[in-house]
């Protein structure tokens, strides 16, 4: 253990060495973990076991009874009004009180949930569903098409770009909806399948009560919630899976620090936590005493990378040979091993190795400094240039790291450290100078998650890019596909357009790794899937205590 962490140290050491003399640094920290704010392959679950731990796998049949107390940073504006909570993060909040018409399975699937089947038509364009017959929310409402149709009406006035699609709801009889498509776009099948959670129809006439409750068809409905502090749920004894769920409860608490999480876990305060500090949960794990639960499908994960501003002409990121140099000079298997305790992993295009977006084929810019100043000299800078990198403190060190890389190329970096506010509202509006850090949601559909950032009008840091016809072309391609095959080799052609180490236009820059926030139990939980089936969900329905 300790030549392990020596060695580490001497990586830390080398990636920060000489901060930048003109850096606004000022000096260089100890490493920070990397943080994630909120694809499709296998998954699996990782155990970690001692003299003391047993595996993840159950001993019996389950048990009933308990209450399941989860520690996490993340909190919730609502537990309760389902179209307000708007990122990947609070979907645990809603996994546990509701439920949508699609799940995924634990390779990434896209699997029914309170829908039964769907069919689809590009031509018309429209979906068609059959719902779950016999499912009641907790008040006794009936789960039926009206209630599926009022749902999705109350998220189209809170202007939810997952409804922004859907023409009009066409009520066939209580278990057959059809959903009129303004455009045939194959992402609208899950973002309206996945991201819309069902609200009792009865509950919705008092939305200001709904927002501090809650009213669903899920296993567990709130009966406490104090913002920022815990959200506390009891059985849902109307709930549509016979026998199900096992715990009497469960409590999700908000601890901001991860030590006192950390300290509170290890003292049995907690069943499970969940670790945003890569070092904390490194030493939780080797401790050798609790379960993790890994997500290697990239479903509900993010990337950390570099993505430099394209969109100013004035600016040399603007040349396609540049931001391919920017590529080539950064190490990224260095970064991953000096900053993420093996709890990283990197990635060289938009999705997870595996995932059935992810091109195996594909020969994107491996580390290569010289083949980076080669491309800065074909550029007009064979002196190299001094530009901006923007970052917050959390990833301080790392990016600190990337930019000594840079610098020996020639690309000289003046770290700029801003707060969250600050950095959300350059890259919402596309005004960051140089390079920032860039932060993607990779599920494998690249027509809904890339062009959130790639689309014209896209949300996350679309305004600071190039935005070439080609790509656009090939966004509305991948959009419009009438079948996953067509769809499936049109994002592989998208990743070469994006990635390719010859004629890649590195758009988003550099991706360096696939960010991994561990669920940590004690090893008595069991069959809870938090994190596996999808980063920010869990199977709580099916979780019961072993002790």
């Amino acid at each position: 253990m300790y030549k392990e962490d020596n060695m580490k140290k001497q990586i830390i050491a080398i990636l920060l060495t000489a901060c930048m003399g003109a850096s606004v640094l000022g000096g260089c920290g100890s490493s920070k973990e990397s943080s994630s704010d909120s694809g499709t392959t296998t998954e699996k679950t990782q155990t970690t076991t001692t003299d003391s731990a047993t595996t993840d796998e159950s001993t019996g049949e389950p048990k009933y009874g308990g209450v399941l107390k989860y520690a996490t940073h993340i909190t919730a504006a609502t537990p309760g009004y389902t179209p307000e909570i708007t990122n990947n993060a609070g979907l645990l909040y809603l996994t546990t009180a509701y439920e949508s018409l699609l799940y995924y399975d634990e390779s990434g699937n896209i699997i029914p949930k309170l829908a039964t089947e769907w069919t689809t038509d590009a031509d018309e364009p429209s979906i068609t569903w059959t719902l779950r017959e016999g499912v009641q929310f907790a008040d006794g409402t009936a789960f039926n098409a009206e209630a599926v149709k009022r749902n999705i009406e109350e998220y189209q006035s809170c202007e939810r770009n997952e409804t922004k699609n859907i023409k009009e709801c066409q009520v066939i009889d209580d278990t057959h909806i059809k959903m009129i498509l303004n455009n045939w776009s194959s992402s609208t099948l899950e973002s309206v399948g996945f991201f819309v959670y069902y609200m009792s129809p009865t509950a919705l006439e008092d939305v200001e009560a709904l927002r501090n409750a809650s009213c669903g068809t899920g296993p567990f409905q709130v009966t406490e919630f104090q913002t920022g502090v815990a959200t506390k749920y009891a059985k849902n004894e109307n709930y549509w899976q016979e026998g199900k769920p096992y715990l009497d409860g469960v409590e999700i608490y908000v601890v901001s620090e991860p030590t006192t999480r950390s300290s509170a876990f290890e003292a049995g305060e907690y069943d499970m936590i969940h670790m945003n500090n890569l070092t904390v949960a490194n030493d939780l794990i080797n401790s050798g005493k609790y379960v993790v639960n890994e997500n290697t499908s990239g479903q509900g994960l993010v990337t950390t990378g570099l993505i430099p501003n394209s969109a100013d002409s004035t600016s040399p990121f603007a040349d396609y040979r540049v931001r391919q140099a920017m590529c080539y000079a950064i190490d990224s298997d260095a970064i991953a091993k000096a900053f993420g305790y093996g709890l990283i992993k990197t990635t060289n295009q938009w999705a997870a190795p595996g995932a059935v977006t992810y091109d195996d084929t594909l020969k994107s810019f491996d580390y290569n400094p010289e083949k980076a100043k080669e491309l800065l000299t074909e550029a007009g800078y064979p002196d190299g240039f001094t530009t901006t990198l923007t970052t917050d403190s959390g990833s301080k060190d790392m990016f600190t790291a990337a930019a000594n890389m840079l610098e020996e190329v020639g690309i000289h970096c003046e770290i700029e450290l801003v707060d969250e506010s600050t950095g959300s509202n350059l890259y919402m509006t596309g005004t960051w100078k140089g390079i920032m850090g860039h932060y993607a949601s990779i599920a494998p559909d690249l027509g809904l998650y890339m062009g959130r950032h790639l689309d014209v009008d896209g949300a996350f840091y679309a305004k600071g890019i190039q935005h070439p016809q080609e790509a656009q072309d090939l966004l509305e391609k991948i959009r419009v596909a009438a079948t996953d095959e067509e769809k499936i080799d049109l994002e592989h052609q998208m990743q070469q357009l994006m990635y390719n180490s010859e004629t890649g236009l590195a758009l988003f820059g550099k991706p360096l790794f696939i960010q991994n926030e561990p669920n940590i139990k004690q090893y008595y939980v069991k069959d809870d899937n938090c994190g596996v089936c999808h980063a920010s969900t869990w199977n709580i329905e099916n979780c019961w205590l072993d002790k």
